[in-house]
Parts: structure tokens; sequence; C-alpha cells
């Protein structure tokens, strides 16, 4: 497959192409948080189910008292009359098992609202990645650029340093006024100057790449061949409305409210729950008695509590959790235009640049004819060194042009297809190789 070369690559180094720093991304510094993040979401989901299932505990307690428990016997006629009832030294031991029967949906609703928390925290990472992709997309297309505007202005060099060489030899003889030849000369300065400002440019575009990657990153190949991928604006403003990794987290968002609405509403319900407990009581460790009451104080109960009133705050939660979810599903919409908006823009930016390459290229066809005529001209003194030195300055600025047109579209086809998520982009943008 044909590549666009990017770079002059040193003879030891080979050229790193699209495709493989994309892969990168997906093991760069800042997808790593953000994977962590999504894993301590899914650990507090699974901690929110166990609420759903029978609590065990196990304690053993133990306790010295002051003074041995005593009963007055109070009788008629006689003195009160006191008797031991139990011992200085106690000891309990107990295995609980309590299960929460109904709670009003309250541990449904938060083991929902965990599960979509952790769902939106792996969108999260999913649309983090999308806007990773876009970035260094960006940048790779704004390393192409660059690099054949040096490739472009080392060719102007050399075809100044070429017409120096003449208008000397002109000068020399007499031929050529000196203020020609010094104009010469200042224009191959500026081409040089300009040649290694450029350079800088695409260096610090390189350091950021490596940064957003985690890598070092000395040249980029560009795929050549997604410049002539077809795109159904239809089918993919549907895909992005439907499944766009930010969209379907503001849908998760919507459903979060949801579970909060049921939340609050769980208040309005009578919590009931079940225990059983294996019990007993002794005055040593092994439990087996005081002498006094029994030592096997096992038993299973019921309980039921509903609150009446608390002040109406559990209706106000209850609209505030409607309110909120009305906000989300309003949000949702808004952000859908939007998207939507935002696609059929890039349609259009994108069908104006490439009328815009069309016409940079035949500005080029002219320049190149220009220059060429003019050397000519200037070689039989029918052109002037100013004349020349334009000329050639301009074929630079024109090929330029069209490589920064090349990028645009480049990336603006990259970014139509991640507006739609990471899915197209992969099945459709990258299958291109």
């Amino acid at each position: 497959m044909r590549r666009l070369l990017l770079t002059t690559i040193p003879a030891l180094l080979c050229a790193q192409s699209y495709f493989t720093i994309i892969n990168e991304v997906d093991d760069s510094p800042t997808l790593k948080s953000a994977k962590q993040l999504r894993e301590a979401a899914d650990f507090a989901a699974s901690a929110a189910k166990g609420k759903d299932l029978p609590t065990l505990d196990a304690s053993l307690s133990g306790a010295w008292l002051k003074d041995t428990p005593t009963v007055t016997f109070r009788l008629p006629g006689t003195p009160p009359l006191e008797a031991p009832m139990g011992t200085k030294r106690n000891f309990v031991g107990s295995i609980r098992l309590a299960y929460p029967l109904f709670t009003g949906y309250a541990i449904t609703a938060q083991i929902e609202k965990a599960e979509l928390e952790s769902r939106r925290a792996e969108l999260k990472v999913s649309d983090l990645k999308r806007n990773l992709y876009l970035q260094v997309t960006e940048l790779a297309s704004a390393c192409y650029s660059l690099q054949k505007s040096i490739e472009a202005n080392q060719e102007a060099k050399k075809a100044m340093e070429e017409s120096y060489k003449k208008a000397k030899g002109l000068y020399e003889n007499g031929l050529l006024p000196p203020a020609d030849l010094y104009n010469i000369e200042a224009k191959l300065y500026a081409i040089k100057a300009n040649i290694t400002e450029t350079k800088s440019k695409k260096e610090q575009v390189l350091n950021t790449l490596g940064y957003l990657i985690g890598k070092d990153i000395d040249s980029v190949e560009l795929p050549e061949d997604s410049f002539t991928i077809k795109i159904d604006k239809e089918a993919l403003i549907a895909r992005a409305l439907e499944s766009r990794e930010d969209i379907s987290a503001l849908k998760s968002l919507l459903k979060i409210s949801k579970s909060e609405t049921l939340l609050a509403k769980s208040r309005l319900y009578p919590t009931i729950g079940v225990v059983a407990e294996l019990k007993r009581k002794g005055d040593t460790l092994a439990l087996n008695g005081d002498g006094f009451t029994n030592p096997d104080q096992s038993y299973i109960g019921v309980s039921a509590k509903w609150n009446l009133f608390n002040g109406f705050a559990d209706s106000k939660m209850i609209e505030a959790a409607n309110l909120k979810s009305l906000a989300a599903a309003s949000t949702l919409n808004d952000y859908k235009r939007r998207v939507k908006t935002d696609i059929e823009n890039s349609f259009l930016k994108l069908s104006s640049i490439f009328s815009r390459l069309q016409s940079a290229k035949m500005e080029l066809k002219a320049q190149q004819a220009y220059c060429d005529l003019t050397k000519g001209r200037f070689e039989n003194q029918l052109a002037g060194a100013d004349e020349l030195s334009r000329s050639i300055a301009d074929l630079a600025a024109a090929k330029a042009k069209v490589s920064i047109l090349e990028g645009k579209i480049f990336t603006l086809k990259a970014s139509i297809f991640l507006m739609a998520g990471v899915k197209p982009f992969k099945e459709s943008f990258l299958a291109a190789k």
C-alpha cells in the first residue's frame, strides 16, 4: 500500500505508521488512569450487590461486674431477703444471620445505580480514547503538513542556490547589478530561516504526540488510502446518535437519575427484615450457663419499620429526583441535536476543503509553469532577480498550501468517523489500511 511519508527518515530510524500510533493510545498514561477509575467503579458495583445478600456476624463479649447481681424479695411480716441472680463474670457468644426481606426497593435501586455508574465509567474511558484518537490524528496531519512544507522550501532553497550561482556569474561579468544579486541572496536566507522555523514546529508537534501516547516519536507515516474513503452521512449520524460514547454516557446518567427517583420513593414503604441468632451465655468461655439463666438464648425474629411522617422530607426528595431526571433528559436531547449539527457542518466543511484543494492544485500547476518560465527568462536576461526569487517562493508556498489542505482533509475525515464513535472509526477509517 502506498503511504505518504511525513518526515525525512534518518538512516537508523524508521517512521511509525499512523495505525501504530493509534494503537499506542490504548496504553497511554492518560488512558491507564481512566481505566483504573473504571475498575474502581466495577468494584463499587460488586460491593453494592452485597447489600441484597444475607449478613452473617459472629461476636464474643465478656463483662466483669463489680457486684454480684441480686434480687430482693419482700414478704409481709418478714425482713427483705436478697438472693443472687447471676454471676460477676459473664460471657456471651453468638452467630447472627440477618436478611432484609423488603426495603421499599431501596437496595434494588442502589444496585442498579452502582451498575449504571460502572457502565458510565466504562463509557467515559471510551470517550476519552475517542478524544485522544482525534488529538493524535490532528497532530499527525500537522506533522504531515509541516514536513511537506519543509520539503517544498528545501526544493526552493536548492532552486534559489542554483539561481544565485548563475546570478553571481552574470554579476561578475558585469551583466547584473549588485542590487539584484543581493535580492536573491536575501531570499535565500529567508528560505533557510523558514526551513529552520518549520523544523522547530515539527519537533514541537512530535514532542506533543509523544507525550500523548507516552513514547518518543521520531517520524510518522500517514495512510494515503484514507483520502479516498467514502462516507455515508445519514448512516453515520444515525450511528452517532445511537451509540456514541458520550451520548451513551448521558443515557446512563438519565437511567441513574431514574434509579435515584426509585430510591427516593423507597422511603415511602415499610422495611421488613428477618434475623436468626445462635446465642449462648455463661460464666466461662465454655458458654454453658451461669447456674441462674438459660445458657441457650438463640432466637428467630422479624422486624418491620414504617416511617409515617418526617416533615415532608421524603416528598421533597422525590420531587428533586424527578426534576433531576427531567434535566438529564433535556440535556441528552440537546446534546444529540448538537452532535447532529456538528457532523452536518463537518461534511459541509469537508466539501469546501475539497474544492479549495482542487483550486490549490491548479494554482500549483500554474506556479510551476510560471517558475520554469521565469528561470528561462532570467537566464536570457529577460526577467529580473526579484521576479525570479518571488516565483520560486510562490511555488514553495503553493506546494505547502496543497499539503496543508490534504492534511486538513485527512483530519476532518478521521474526526467525522470519530464523531460517530470509536467502533465506526476502527471499522471504517482504520480498516482502509
